[in-house]
């Protein structure tokens, strides 16, 4: 699937949880790929990551330069 239809299928779905006043399968969406990102991201930087501290930019930095 291209970048394009992923964009498409996302807003779709975006758009079809406000007509029905389905909000909270957003946010749902939206903790999971949080905890999903700060899971890897602690991997990645094999427990270095600090959430409150830490940029996406630092981990892609910590990744490159530590490792």
């Amino acid at each position: 699937m291209s970048e394009k239809e992923q964009r498409l299928d996302t807003q779709d779905l975006v758009y079809e949880c406000i007509a029905t006043h389905n909000e909270e399968v957003l946010v749902s969406l939206i903790i999971a790929l949080k905890n999903d990102y700060c899971e890897l991201a602690e991997l990645a930087t094999f427990g270095e990551y600090n959430i409150p501290e830490w940029t996406h930019q630092d981990v892609l930095n910590y990744v490159t330069y530590h490792t």
